[in-house]
Formats: C-alpha cells, sequence, structure tokens
C-alpha cells in the first residue's frame, strides 16, 4: 500500500510539472500570437498607406500627362464629305 501511494505521489507531482510547463508554453503561444497580429495590423496600415500614396502618384502624373498633350481634334478622313457649316 505504501509502494501505491509513493507511485501515485510521484505520478502526481510529475502532472503538476507537465500542466505547469503546458501553461506556460500556452502563455508563450498567446504573446507570440498577440506579437504576430500586431505586425500584421502594422504591416497592413504600411501597406495602405503606400497604395494610397502610388495612387495619389498616379493621379498627378495623369494630371501632368493631360496638361502636357494638347486635347484631341477629330481629324477627316480622306474622301469623307466636307461638314456643312452653319
Amino acid at each position: 500500500m505504501d509502494t501505491q501511494v509513493k507511485h501515485l505521489t510521484e505520478t502526481m507531482g510529475q502532472i503538476r510539472q507537465e500542466a505547469g510547463q503546458l501553461k506556460r508554453d500556452f502563455h508563450d503561444l498567446q504573446e507570440r500570437v498577440t506579437r504576430l497580429e500586431t505586425l500584421r495590423e502594422a504591416d497592413r496600415a504600411q501597406m495602405q498607406a503606400e497604395i494610397e500614396r502610388f495612387k495619389l502618384e498616379v493621379e498627378r502624373a495623369e494630371l501632368r500627362l493631360s496638361r502636357l498633350t494638347p486635347p484631341a481634334t477629330p481629324t477627316a478622313l480622306p474622301g469623307s464629305p466636307p461638314e456643312v457649316q452653319r
């Protein structure tokens, strides 16, 4: 009986140690997940800001290009009838 009690006591001690280790591991995983989520959100915000800057650059380039090129005037194709003036 004493041998069984000693064995059960040792087993309970091992279980407590393993449960403590699992608790620490779980806490570490929670911290890692939190850090990864924070980094992901920061990356997403940075990418969105870069996309907005790119869109602004495209708009500015289009505006500069539109100022450099004169508006297209339709030209008559050869052999087409002249327009009637009013």
